[in-house]
């Protein structure tokens, strides 16, 4: 095995405890470790939607006028991930330790590729969102709430799917809500 492929096969792992990862782990780790609150002035998020309703409304809306630029404004950025979801991860925390970079680095391409093939998918189609529900648990983090690994039941141009990943997780910071990922399938 290569020096690479070690170290990813150790660290991958962990990098996605409390950020896609079974919700009891990241429940676990977190006993390890404190999450200073932030003011309310670090906690604005840019282009956020305002209830979980309006995020549903917008990504139907940016699919059905091809806006990748909306959908992309309702992902996490990489200061608003550095400043508050960050901290909060247990990968960020022994026994891991990760720096934000790597984090980084493991989480936005992926995401960014998810954006790009659901434009494919469904860019320029009618879709409209009936129901949605997460796969865990959502995890209260101090500054943001996590609801991990989406499902919704749509319909597309007439015809209804069940069990669809538009996007992967959501967080909410108070009353604004946006995208943690979009999944890369």
């Amino acid at each position: 095995m290569t020096a690479a492929l070690s170290f990813a096969a150790v660290l991958l792992p962990g990098l996605s405890a409390g950020c896609g990862s079974d919700a009891y782990d990241a429940l676990q780790a977190r006993e390890t470790y404190t999450i200073e609150p932030l003011p309310p002035e670090s906690l604005r998020l840019t282009g956020a939607a305002s209830s979980l309703d309006e995020l549903l409304h917008t990504v139907e809306q940016a699919l059905d006028e091809s806006d990748t630029l909306r959908l992309f404004d309702l992902m996490v950025t990489m200061e608003e991930y550095r400043r508050i979801l960050y901290p909060a991860f247990p990968a960020a925390h022994p026994p891991i330790g990760a720096d934000f970079a790597t984090i980084w680095v493991n989480h936005y391409p992926d995401s960014y590729r998810g954006l790009k093939h659901l434009m494919r998918r469904f860019g320029g189609r009618e879709v409209r969102i009936f129901d949605i529900r997460f796969d865990h648990p959502h995890q209260d983090f101090v500054n943001f709430v996590l609801h991990e690994t989406s499902r919704v039941d749509i319909e597309t141009d007439g015809a209804r799917e069940d069990n669809v990943r538009l996007f992967g997780s959501v967080f909410r910071v108070g009353d604004q809500w946006k995208v943690l990922s979009y999944p890369d399938e």
